[in-house]
């Protein structure tokens, strides 16, 4: 489920990128005889590398952010091959009764999800910078 929900977003994240690449590169590349591999592999991948990294990084703070698909659908199972850090800590509070414990996850996943998120900004902001450079 939240495969399909995602991979839409991440293509057009990656089709973004592809645009913006420029493609004065593209036909240097062309000229001086490189082949479709070697101008994916030593231009257009390093290229994407940002756009990949912010996928990966919003990726993230969704998954983070994920509680309701777990909690429906497989709440957490088989064993606990499901469980992420939002059902661990419904479980901690609601099943354990450590509420002590259950409110320091909470408050070091939203620590963590800070730090993420600025990371992610970070890249977005040096994907602007780098195309008011161009």
């Amino acid at each position: 489920s939240l495969v399909w929900q995602w991979t839409p977003f991440m293509m057009l994240i990656l089709l973004a990128g592809l645009q913006a690449q420029p493609a004065d590169v593209l036909e240097a590349a062309r000229m001086d005889g490189a082949s479709a591999l070697q101008t994916f592999r030593h231009i257009t991948l390093p290229h994407l590398r940002q756009y990949i990294e912010l996928g990966v990084l919003l990726g993230t703070i969704y998954v983070v952010q994920t509680f309701d698909a777990v909690y429906t659908i497989t709440q957490g199972g088989p064993g606990s091959q499901t469980t992420n850090l939002p059902y661990e800590i419904y479980l901690t509070m609601f099943r354990k009764y450590e509420y002590g414990q259950a409110a320091a996850a909470g408050v070091v996943v939203v620590l963590g999800s800070i730090v993420i998120a600025t990371f992610a900004l970070r890249t977005i902001a040096s994907l602007f910078r780098e195309e008011v450079s161009r």
